[in-house]
């Protein structure tokens, strides 16, 4: 005989959400654990799997730097148009500019690298691109090891300015992490987009003022160069460095620019993430 309360017990029916989503930012504070775990794995395997460490993250930008002052300053006589030494000026346009690249490139590629734990456990999948740019922060953290001797060695101190640079270096992640979601949602559906990406880094960085001052722009073109949001960002990342000026309204239009961008890709994210698990 049935019970009669299992008559009256109603019917659950689960079914996947439709349409656009919230962030669900409480679920990932939830799961904010997993941002560490994601984040020291990886790292562990980079600092302590590798032959050089920490010493591979500081040459990259190391010999990037003697590249472009024997190619640039040398030979094409290019200057920093203030007092700051070219080698050091191109230092921290090369850290800054690598963050932004190379977190852009790992958050765009991790849910391909991660394709085995979406297909078999529940997570958020905003977690995953977001520990991969917090990977390329610590890369950031130690390749600025080398900005201490350099500025020691010509003999420049940093000022009350460099209270700025944490500030910069919090809108480049969010810009890069931004970009990085975008290109990780698109990149699940569209592989092609991986190789393309690589690409037109490659380009930005060159249309982006990091082996060259802003200043050195045609003042008909400048405009053109300031809206690309990575400019002001690697600008202001200097002027924090090395006391030189800060245009603020650049840097507000690169502040914007990169929480619209985190927003809307964050968005799009959460509206096509349902299908992760079944493409991958």
């Amino acid at each position: 005989m049935t019970h009669p309360k299992a008559l009256s017990a109603p019917t659950v029916v689960i079914e996947p959400t439709t349409g656009w989503r919230s962030l669900g930012l409480r679920e990932i504070w939830a799961f904010r654990d997993l941002i560490y775990i994601f984040a020291w794995r990886d790292l562990k395997v980079r600092y302590r799997q590798t032959l050089l460490g920490a010493l591979w993250v500081m040459g990259q930008p190391l010999v990037t730097m003697l590249i472009f002052t024997l190619l640039f300053n040398r030979v094409a006589r290019l200057q920093t148009g203030s007092s700051t030494p070219y080698p050091l000026f191109v230092l921290a346009g090369i850290l800054i500019w690598t963050f932004v690249a190379g977190a852009i490139m790992r958050a765009g590629n991790s849910l391909i690298g991660a394709s085995y734990l979406i297909s078999k456990v529940y997570l958020p999948r905003l977690i995953i691109p977001l520990s991969n740019v917090v990977i390329d922060a610590v890369d950031l953290a130690v390749g600025a090891i080398l900005l201490v001797p350099m500025m020691l060695w010509f003999g420049i101190a940093p000022g009350i300015g460099i209270l700025l640079a944490p500030v910069v270096v919090a809108l480049a992640g969010i810009l890069a992490l931004g970009a990085g979601l975008w290109i990780a949602a698109l990149n699940v559906e569209y592989r092609d987009v991986r190789i393309v990406i690589p690409w037109l880094l490659q380009i930005a960085m060159f249309v982006t003022p990091v082996a060259y001052p802003l200043s050195a722009i045609p003042q008909r073109y400048r405009w053109i160069a300031g809206l690309n949001p990575a400019a002001a960002i690697v600008e202001s990342f200097r002027a924090a460095l090395f006391g030189t000026s800060v245009a603020p309204l650049s840097l507000l239009w690169s502040a914007a620019a990169g929480v619209g961008l985190l927003l809307s890709g964050a968005l799009y994210f959460r509206r096509v993430e349902r299908r992760f698990a079944d493409i991958l």
